[in-house]
């Protein structure tokens, strides 16, 4: 009975050692952001070659590198052109393919825009508003502040400015919303 126990032992521990390998599929994954790139590597999966193809095939970046851990290993594309490119991780028995999509991110401008209703007064409409307190300040032609006002609204407003003793020929206005963007607003 010992021997069958024993032999059913080392017939256990014989087969739990051999170590399951896991695919590159499983080990590998992307984290994609605007124009940087992150490999994430679980396992440790030995020498691996990275290439960078572009969107006619050619290549941009090969790298090789020794895993013997997990490891994240980034890229940054910011000196390349926007467009699709191919990342293709290769080991000595198999290869993946990733997808990756390279863009800038688009900076949003201060959509401000001010009509005269007449010499004295006019309208400012600000769009676009995504957080409160966007400035308005009015600036005489000497660039002295004759006026600050506060807008707490989002999404956007339309508000109507009456100056009582200068016309508007002779001022100019600075829209800043609360990200610091701004723009200046003259009438000529």
């Amino acid at each position: 009975m010992k021997t069958i126990t024993t032999l059913m032992l080392v017939f256990g521990l014989s087969f739990s050692s051999f170590a399951i390998d896991k695919g590159l599929m499983e080990v590998s994954s992307v984290e994609i952001q605007e124009q940087r790139f992150t490999i994430n590597l679980a396992e440790a999966i030995g020498q691996v070659r990275i290439s960078i193809y572009d969107p006619n095939g050619n290549i941009i970046n090969r790298t090789f590198f020794k895993v013997s851990g997990p490891q994240r290993i980034p890229f940054n594309l910011s000196q390349v052109p926007e467009g699709h490119y191919k990342v293709m991780l290769e080991t000595k028995d198999e290869s993946r393919n990733f997808d990756i999509a390279s863009y800038r991110k688009v900076e949003k401008k201060v959509m401000a825009y001010a009509k005269a209703i007449d010499e004295n007064s006019f309208n400012l409409r600000v769009l676009g508003i995504t957080e409160p307190n966007t400035k308005v300040t009015i600036y005489s032609d000497n660039h002295k502040v004759l006026l600050k006002d506060e807008i707490t609204e989002m999404g956007g407003f339309s508000k109507n400015y009456h100056l009582k003793y200068l016309k508007l020929s002779k001022i100019y206005l600075k829209v800043e919303n609360a990200e610091g963007k701004s723009k200046f607003l003259y009438f000529n």
